[in-house]
């Protein structure tokens, strides 16, 4: 799974990644479940982003990762709070919004594309069509308040379907979630940084946001009569748009 995600963002060669050039750092937190899935104890995986912006010193972590969110928890789980402690010191996260789309879907995304400043990324087919195996996002956060522009979940939707990459011994594999999805966000956004090298310097909970208004901004809708919706978010991403909107607004 890593290896596949690590591909969709860096491959310089007969595939091409989305963003070649980005230093990147590989935290492996997740195992094999047993049932030829991939699961991480909470604390583990909240190690790993802890160590992402304090020893790797990131500007952005991309989660091709999530769990399932306890409406009725009395308070928030390690993972949570360990992105929520990587935003507040400037860093911009990006996580898969979950594949549990369907009859079974329980109505929210994954921990932790739950949280309010993180980029909750949504998967989309060759024809831009939603893909039926992403999850609903709800309208209300853990604590039963509405959620508000521009942090409404998902916020974004992505290519994550049949998505071909790398794979362990010189193999190409095919892969659909918002995984992938999630890695094409977290490479166009490293290239925004790159970019408009301000938006990196001294970032923190405001300039976040500001990207994500740019980023709600710049979103081709799915539906125009649509604003937002529970399934695909504000729309696709659209790259050179969301450059051009945090420009005209010289953000951050």
């Amino acid at each position: 799974h890593g290896t596949m995600m690590s591909g969709i963002l860096v491959s310089d060669g007969y595939l091409q990644g989305i963003a070649p050039g980005v230093t990147l750092g590989m935290a492996a937190a997740l195992g094999d479940d047993g049932e030829g899935g991939n699961s991480g104890d909470q604390g583990v995986v909240a190690s790993a982003i802890e160590w992402c912006w304090k020893t790797f010193d990131a500007d952005i972590i991309s989660l091709s990762l999530g769990g399932e969110s306890d409406p009725d928890a009395d308070r928030e789980g390690p993972t949570t709070n360990a992105v929520r402690l990587a935003i507040a010191n400037g860093v911009f996260v990006v996580a898969a919004s979950g594949n549990d789309g369907g009859s079974d879907d329980d109505g929210r995304v994954a921990t932790p594309s739950n949280v309010e400043y993180v980029i909750s990324v949504a998967a989309l087919d060759q024809d831009g069509n939603v893909w039926s195996g992403s999850s609903l996002g709800s309208e209300t956060d853990s604590s039963g308040d509405q959620r508000s522009d521009p942090n409404r979940k998902p916020e974004i939707s992505a290519p994550g379907v049949s998505i071909i990459s790398t794979a362990y011994d010189e193999k190409y594999y095919s892969s659909t979630g918002t995984s992938d999805a999630t890695v094409f966000v977290s490479g166009i956004l490293a290239l925004i940084l790159e970019a408009e090298p301000q938006l990196q310097d001294s970032p923190d909970i405001d300039c976040i946001e500001q990207v994500k208004i740019a980023l709600m901004n710049s979103a081709i809708a799915l539906d125009s009569e649509v604003e937002h919706d529970s399934r695909w978010g504000y729309g696709a991403v659209n790259g050179p748009n969301w450059l051009d909107e945090i420009r005209d607004a010289t953000l951050c």
